[in-house]
Parts: C-alpha cells; structure tokens; sequence
C-alpha cells in the first residue's frame, strides 16, 4: 500500500532508527523493543509529509490519504494535503491578486479577497461549499446589498481562477453561489450651466499649475464614450494628424482600442500642450509636471488625481454631492438626451442600455412622440370613444 509511517527520532541507548511496526502501533527500536516513538511523521507519495504527535493520529492521517488517493485516482493533488497549504484561500489569494495589479479596481478587489482570507484562513478552497460562501456574504455587517453583490462576483471571479489554474478544484467542486437581489438608486447629477461652472473654476485653480488637469475634465465632460481611467491610458501620440484619438485597451472594453474624434478647440489645446511640454510618443499625455508637491515629475496621473480637483472646485461654486463620473459624464449624456433625444445620448455614452437607464432621466423619444399624436388627435376631434359591451340579461 501506498505512504508509511515513519519517526525522526533514535534509540537513545543505541541512537539506531526506530522502526514502523503495525501490529504494536508505534515504531520502535530493533535491538531494543522497549525503546518506543512520541513523534511520527507521515509519507506519501508526492512530497507529502505530515507531523503527528500520536500514532492514532498519524494512522488516520495515512489511511485517509489512500482513500482519497482510490477515490480520486487522477484528480488527486498532494498539495491538498501539504502541512504548508499551498491550495488554502489563505495561501493562494496571493497569486490571485498578482493577476489583477493592473485593474483600476486593484485596491477594492484586495479588501474584498483580503476580508475573505481572514475569514476561510488556511482552509482548502476544494472544501469550501456554497453553503460557507452564502454564510460568509450573509454575515459581512454595514454593507448594502450592491456591495455585497460586489463580494459575491469576486469570489466568483476567484474560484473560476481556481478552476481555470486545473489542478487545483475541478468543476463537480466549484462551489454554488448565491444570488444576490439589488436595485441600483439613480446617481445625482447636475445641469450644463453649473457644469460649465465647475469646469470654469477648475481652470481657475489649476491652469497655472498644470493645464492638462482642466483639460482632462472638460474632455470627460464632452466626450461621453470616455472614462476617467481611459484619460490614464492616452500617450502622447494617441492623436493622430487628423484629430482621431485612439486609446489602447480602454476600461469597460473588451476590444483593443476606441477612437474619438476631438472637437477643434480640443485638438487646438492638446497640439498647444504637446509644444509647451514636449516628450515621446509612449509617455502618457496626462501627467505631472516639475515642481508639484508630492508628484512625481512626468509619472501619469494617480486614479483619484482629477476627483480631487473636481470636488474642489464643486465646493467654490456651492455644488455638492455629485463626484466626478456623475458630474461629467452622466450629466452631459441626461443633457444631450433633452436636446437631441435618448438614442443618440445613449450611443455617444458607449453605455449599455440598462447602465444609461439607471442615470438618464430622460423620457424616450418614443413616449414624447406618442403624447403629442394622442394631444393632436383630441384636438382634431377624432378620438372616437369605444361602447362598452351590452349585459346580458339571464
């Protein structure tokens, strides 16, 4: 059979190795029978070794070991059964998140995986069931029920990692996860004329500092298809001779770039900044300059650099509780939807329809158009009224 029992530990009258005898259950020495082990240590193939302090224990552990062996014949992985872990929660969310420093949401994934790490510990992922996952959601305190979604999808991604790695669980042991119910509130905008506030008092404040920071809010707030962290990934020779900007692996996309077409007064200002501060076409067009407190000279702008700067001047013009997403982007898609109507707003937004649904409030075109026929159809006079069906009398 399979794996052995061995000790560490000699003779201490003729420090020869004490030896496994099954029928004594305990290893003991060969010259000297009385001699007996207090420590064992368990072998199995695939470098596993596991210290007991008891032979009942190290029995157990053996016999487990070739019943899982039996049963999962080619499934079976000795790093389940490792002292050191390898395939705990605890051990392997250190991989996990190395795979996802890249992510804009690197700091949020990290509490969520590192919240769960404190919670599962050095428990084998194979052996944690839906069951321990609802209860775990179930029980995070303060959190509303998006944000407990959020935990849910994590975990989610998490485990399909594990799956994906193939040596680790198989499908059959990927746990259930349960389906968690929210609605999402509608986000508070503004409207163009306190927009065009804010933007102004953002130039005021920051334009002699560094004039890319105005720059980048104005270009959220006209162009509805781009996002805070796409301004993060445009280089300096992102724009090409004609006025298309191409941004290379934007957030949100699984296509590999998007272009937009600058406004002239945009394309004017950028090819203006590319003179006053030159540099190579790989360099990021939106970062620091020298002499900025706590900034590094030439290193692109942080993630929350320009939410910083929005808020402030939200704050001189007495505007509150709308960060900079809503504000620009949210608030220029709901105002191009009264002027040009939802279809249009809702392309130029590159959103899908139930994402521009929860901050447009707007009424479809459709609905307008449907009031207006049924106002001037009343006006006409040619709203017949339908009878109502006669009773029958018994």
């Amino acid at each position: 059979m399979k794996g052995s029992i061995i000790s560490r530990q000699t003779c201490f009258i003729c420090n020869s190795p004490l030896i496994h005898d099954e029928k004594r259950h305990g290893c003991f020495c060969k010259d000297h029978p009385q001699v007996a082990a207090t420590n064992f240590v368990v072998r199995f193939p695939g470098d596993i070794y596991q210290n007991h302090k008891s032979y009942e224990s190290a029995s157990q552990s053996l016999n487990y070991l070739r019943h899982e062996k039996g049963n999962r014949k080619n499934k079976f992985n000795p790093d389940d059964y490792k002292s050191i872990k390898p395939n705990s929660f605890l051990v392997l969310k250190e991989k996990y998140l190395a795979r996802k420093k890249d992510r804009a949401t690197y700091k949020k994934i990290t509490n969520i995986i590192n919240r769960a790490a404190d919670h599962f510990g050095l428990t084998n992922v194979r052996e944690i069931t839906g069951a321990d996952v609802e209860d775990y959601l179930f029980t995070i305190p303060g959190i509303s029920e998006k944000t407990r979604f959020n935990h849910m999808t994590q975990l989610r991604d998490f485990w399909k990692w594990c799956l994906a790695r193939g040596n680790i669980i198989t499908l059959a042991e990927m746990p259930a996860f349960p389906a968690i119910k929210f609605e999402l509130g509608y986000r508070k905008i503004t409207d163009w004329e306190t927009q065009e506030k804010v933007l102004n008092k953002v130039k005021e404040l920051t334009h002699h500092i560094n004039p890319k920071i105005w720059l980048a809010i104005d270009m959220l707030a006209t162009y509805t298809a781009l996002r805070p962290d796409d301004l993060r990934r445009i280089k300096e020779g992102s724009l090409d001779e004609t006025g298309w900007l191409h941004i290379y692996h934007p957030t949100k996309r699984k296509n590999k770039f998007k272009t937009i077409r600058l406004h002239a007064d945009h394309e004017r200002e950028w090819r203006s900044l590319q003179d006053k501060f030159p540099a190579i076409p790989d360099m990021p067009f939106f970062r620091h300059i020298a002499g900025i407190s706590g900034c590094k000279a030439d290193t692109v702008f942080g993630i929350n650099f320009l939410s910083k700067s929005w808020k402030k001047a939200c704050s001189e013009v007495g505007l509150e509780g709308v960060p900079l997403y809503p504000g620009t982007k949210h608030t220029t898609a709901t105002e191009t939807a009264k002027l040009m109507g939802t279809d249009k707003a809702r392309n130029a937004s590159g959103l899908t329809n139930k994402a521009f649904d929860r901050y447009c409030q707007v009424e479809n075109n459709d609905a307008f158009e449907v009031v207006t026929a049924i106002r001037k159809a009343k006006k006409m006079g040619s709203v017949i009224p339908l009878k109502r069906p006669s009773k029958k009398t018994e």
